[in-house]
């Protein structure tokens, strides 16, 4: 659950363009990919867990 929600648009459109350029990051590829983006409440293992799951449903099959 986000506590702040400021940085919500930043991290969903840098979680969007990695997946459209990288349909299967690894967890170093999202870091690389996040890393512009400051998160007060620090859900960055939730965010990269989140990425996973999506590049997982868009290839049709869930984790």
């Amino acid at each position: 659950m986000p506590q702040g929600g400021y940085c919500q648009s930043g991290q969903l459109l840098s979680a969007a363009a990695l997946l459209s350029a990288n349909p299967a990051p690894t967890d170093e590829d999202i870091d690389a990919a996040m890393s512009g983006n400051l998160c007060r409440c620090g859900t960055y293992p939730r965010v990269r867990e989140a990425i996973h799951r999506a590049a997982a449903l868009a290839k049709g099959r869930a984790p």
